[in-house]
């Protein structure tokens, strides 16, 4: 018989343990689970610095966010090493660990070079303005004025969106002042979207701008540099200095509106908040204790000798003058004045037979600036000139104690005229160019005092301030808008007045700058444009595709 054991001829199987226990999953080591907490808590700490890291990167400064994050992180390593430090230790000192701590490391040192990038380009920002007028930039003389606000301002501009060009246009500009300044706060208004925003402001049409300082404000219908840095210095300068044109002698009045009127160089004065008021010498013992400057316009008529006396007086007491002394005028009298100032005005007429104006050889157009407080802001620009009607030389002549200076210069060409009748040539005793046409008369420098004999190196005793032009018609309604005329009187007059930041603040002009190709260029750029750099990845991806087949 088979056995009892086996089935159809093989051995049967053994019988089953009752005994032996079932097969059991693997068990964790011990310590398992606290492996798993300090790598947790490692991952944590480690995210929570990084994320610090990341918040102070974008805020570029350090707040209690940052604090926290960060304590919150090296708690959460200082836990994880507290749990497992041998195993925290071993998968320190481990290969992985030790590539993974050379990447986190360069990470790191990135994250810090962009942290300080940040912070000293938020402590000193400077950027470039690379249009050809600097039109995206304040003049330097709003930035000095700018820089100098000892209160807040306020500049609110309503501009409608719909208006794309003028909207962002305006805002661009305050934007400007807002960097040149922390005490200027600006903000635009679309009175279409907030129409009851602007009412409140009292706007009733738009565009408009409205400049608020020390409870006043000032609204403008146009809101360009010029008119926005004006409305500040009327707010925020109370104090006018006064400008005193004398009459009396047939001066330029500058309240006339006729063509040899000076009422557009009032309103130049007046814009930058100087006080214009008038002053008929005749009668008067001396001038106005009040006058910041004295202004006398080409006289046509003699000073008397109380008149002259008047006007010595006040500048020997450290008075400023502007004077322009026609070659038709009356320069005998103003000579007695101007020449203990080292200024002789000569008694012929400048004549500039290729730099003229008018089609009138006399009309003399000069494009030669002497460095000097008035012409610096324009004298490294673009080619500028100043044109004048009529106009007289002078000779100048250093003295001791003072600073005599040429401020303009005709050219080489140019020549003193001792008899106009109409024809053009130079005869052989006339005088030859360049000549000056306008002077000035200020305090020596440091340096010339150093320079100077012992007598003249002592400090002035008289405040000098003295500019002096050959022509008084260049800054009349009829001339003073061509060239830089309406700006040699303004600087002129802010140098006086010892108002630097006023010095002519020049307008930017927004010029179009269109490309023109030429038929050659165009075509190079249809072809690199429209065919090469199409084709390019095409014929790389067959180059590829072909090489590996």
């Amino acid at each position: 018989m088979p056995d009892e054991h086996e089935t159809n001829g093989q051995p049967a199987a053994a019988p089953a343990d009752n005994n032996a226990s079932a097969p059991r999953e693997p068990q964790r080591p011990q310590g398992a689970e606290n492996g798993s907490a300090a790598s947790l808590l490692a991952s944590a700490g480690a995210g929570l610095l990084l994320a610090g890291m990341s918040v102070l990167v974008i805020r570029q400064q350090l707040w209690w966010p940052v604090w926290a994050l960060w304590g919150a992180g090296a708690a959460g390593l200082i836990a994880a090493v507290a749990i497992r430090p041998r195993a925290v230790l071993a998968v320190l000192g481990g290969r992985g660990v030790r590539h993974g701590s050379n990447t986190a490391l360069l990470i790191v040192l990135a994250l810090a070079i962009a942290v300080l990038a940040n912070y000293v380009a938020g402590r000193h920002h400077k950027r470039f303005d690379l249009t050809r007028t600097q039109a995206n930039t304040l003049s330097p003389q709003t930035t000095k004025i700018l820089q100098r606000l000892k209160q807040a301002v306020t500049v609110t501009a309503f501009y409608s969106q719909a208006g794309a060009g003028d909207y962002q246009q305006m805002q661009d500009l305050l934007r400007e002042y807002q960097y040149a300044s922390p005490r200027v706060k600006a903000k635009m208004i679309d009175p279409e979207l907030s129409p009851g925003l602007a009412r409140q402001y009292g706007i009733a049409s738009y565009p408009a701008t409205l400049v608020e300082a020390g409870g006043q404000k000032e609204q403008l219908s146009f809101g360009g540099e010029q008119e926005i840095t004006r409305a500040i210095l009327k707010l925020t300068r109370p104090n006018k200095k006064k400008i005193y044109f004398v009459q009396g002698h047939g001066e330029h009045d500058p309240d006339s509106t006729e063509p040899d009127g000076y009422s557009t160089a009032r309103g130049a004065l007046v814009g930058l908040n100087y006080a214009v008021e008038k002053l008929v010498l005749p009668g008067q013992s001396k001038a106005p204790k009040d006058c910041d400057v004295l202004v006398i316009a080409g006289p046509r008529g003699p000073f008397d000798p109380r008149e002259v006396a008047a006007v010595q007086q006040y500048l020997d007491r450290g008075g400023k003058a502007l004077i322009m002394v026609d070659p038709d005028g009356q320069g005998v009298s103003l000579a007695e004045i101007l020449e203990p100032w080292g200024v002789k005005p000569l008694p012929d007429i400048v004549v500039e037979p290729n730099l003229n104006f008018f089609g009138d050889a006399r009309a003399v157009t000069v494009v030669d600036f002497a460095y000097h407080d008035i012409t610096q802001p324009f004298i490294h620009g673009r080619a500028l000139i100043a044109v004048f009607v009529l106009a007289r030389a002078f000779d100048l002549e250093q003295k001791p104690g003072l600073n005599v200076q040429d401020l303009i210069r005709t050219s080489g060409d140019s020549w003193l005229e001792t008899n106009f009748k109409g024809t053009i040539s130079r005869g052989r005793s006339e005088r030859r160019g360049p000549l000056t046409i306008a002077a000035t008369v200020g305090a020596p420098t440091a340096s010339q005092r150093r320079g100077a004999s012992d007598v003249a190196a002592e400090p002035p005793k008289r405040s000098a301030g003295l500019v002096v032009y050959g022509d008084s018609d260049f800054v009349s309604n009829a001339v003073i808008s061509n060239g830089i005329n309406r700006d040699l009187l303004v600087n002129s007059v802010s140098w006086l007045a010892e108002a630097g930041e006023l010095i002519s603040i020049q307008p930017k002009q927004r010029e179009a700058t269109p490309v023109v190709l030429t038929d050659f260029q165009k075509r190079t750029v249809f072809v690199l444009v429209l065919i090469a750099m199409p084709l390019a990845p095409l014929v790389v991806g067959a180059v590829v595709w072909g090489r590996r087949r």
